[in-house]
């Protein structure tokens, strides 16, 4: 049995995978006696890769990767590489690598995980642990002797409810994912190539069981992780499940005891905008502690909702927002700009929407596209930002109705759709 460790990388944009990771891990037995890290920077990750590699035969360093931390990675890793050249697996997972995992590979790992990670990684460490090679397993892809990409075959869709959210054992928490996967495939989203278009629900049983567990350890602020939390129990994802909305946030509310306070519908969770109406926001108000409601728009121009396969159109998003104002919860309205084929006209309705929305007291919460592999746009440029609707935009945010980092993103997204052009 070769003595292994496990290190995993855990930045703060990943923290949430990598709590699901390491409850993973500790739910199996054969893994409750292995080393695992978690350094949150650089120079700790160092560290702790001395240390491992002083007591074990091969540490494994796991990175959770979305596109944005791809932009200078390689660089980096050449550098780990050459300061730890033995006794070191360098492993990705996470969106990027899952929808890219040639590229990822290319770039330095030696192996990717794709999609669901939780139970490839618990197979690959076993593996390793009684000296084999990792590659061949479902889940995860290499590059051959050629430097051609590999893949071993699919995994089927994880049970939620076998996979605990996060790893008390260990000490690493997070907020509960309470449903994988999304019917809609929009354009500019990973989420329904990741984990599938039929949504799976972790059930209100096992959410309150961690909820619980949570409060007793003091922990009584629970969130949950979600692409839509009021299709909470929906068989497809497109409807409103109010018994099971109901019953979920009632049995959070027994376990969490009278301090709990669970907040449904609010970051890092949205909702549908189609699905805001007085039921479900009579429950959020009787069970929820969220002052306000993260709500999906994304543009104010009905010919690029159409084109990302929204769903859904403009009035919808304005009757959500006047519903949710009406219940005395605040509304915070996600818009994507420059989304590819934007024009000018597509803009001036988005502004004119945003607008409206803030004359019934919404903020817009703002984001530039940038383009993710594995969507539909993904080899898309995002459309520039005109002078005028950019001082627009700066506008807005100086009068404090308009927040984000869309500035940031719009540079990051035309330095990604230039790195893919030259690749390809």
């Amino acid at each position: 049995m070769a003595r292994a460790a496990l290190i995993l990388y855990y930045a703060k944009p990943n923290r949430f995978s990598i709590a699901a990771l390491a409850g993973a891990l500790e739910a199996r037995p054969e893994l409750r006696g292995l080393p695992v890290d978690f350094p949150s920077d650089l120079a700790r990750l160092r560290r702790a890769l001395r240390a491992a590699l002083r007591r074990h035969d091969l540490v494994v360093v796991g990175f959770s990767l979305a596109t944005p931390q791809m932009e200078g990675l390689p660089p980096l890793l050449a550098r780990l590489r050459e300061d730890f050249p033995e006794r070191v697996l360098w492993l990705a997972g996470g969106p990027h690598p899952s929808a890219d995992p040639a590229g990822t590979l290319r770039a330095g790992f030696d192996l990717v995980a794709r999609g669901e990670g939780e139970e490839t990684l618990a197979e690959l460490l076993g593996r390793l642990r009684r000296g084999y090679d990792g590659r061949g397993l479902a889940g995860l892809s290499w590059l051959d002797a050629r430097g051609r990409c590999r893949c071993g075959g699919a995994r089927p869709p994880a049970d939620l409810d076998r996979l605990p959210p996060f790893s008390p054992g260990r000490r690493v928490f997070g907020p509960i994912e309470i449903t994988r996967g999304c019917p809609f495939a929009c354009g500019f989203c990973q989420t329904s190539a990741l984990f599938g278009r039929r949504p799976r629900h972790r059930s209100p049983e096992v959410v309150a069981h961690y909820a619980g567990l949570l409060a007793s350890r003091g922990m009584f602020d629970l969130r949950v992780v979600t692409p839509n939390a009021f299709s909470y129990g929906s068989p497809d994802g497109r409807s409103v499940d109010l018994p099971a909305l109901r019953e979920l946030l009632r049995a959070v509310r027994r376990a969490q005891g009278p301090s709990g306070r669970i907040f449904f519908g609010s970051m890092p969770s949205e909702v549908r905008p189609e699905h805001v109406n007085a039921a479900t926001l009579a429950l959020v108000r009787r069970y929820a502690a969220n002052d306000n409601l993260a709500i999906g728009a994304q543009s104010g121009s009905r010919a690029q909702l159409d084109a990302a396969g929204r769903g859904h159109g403009v009035e919808e998003i304005v009757s959500a927002v006047a519903a949710t104002r009406k219940a005395g919860l605040k509304a915070n309205v996600d818009f994507i700009f420059g989304l590819p084929g934007e024009g000018e006209a597509d803009q001036e309705r988005s502004l004119a929407l945003i607008r409206r929305l803030v004359g019934l007291g919404a903020r817009i919460h703002a984001h530039w596209f940038m383009p993710l592999p594995q969507t539909r746009y993904a080899g898309l440029p995002p459309a520039p930002p005109p002078p005028r609707f950019a001082a627009e935009l700066a506008r807005l945010a100086a009068a404090g109705v308009l927040y984000g980092q869309w500035q940031g993103q719009e540079s990051l997204g035309r330095r990604l759709a230039g790195l893919r052009s030259a690749g390809a």
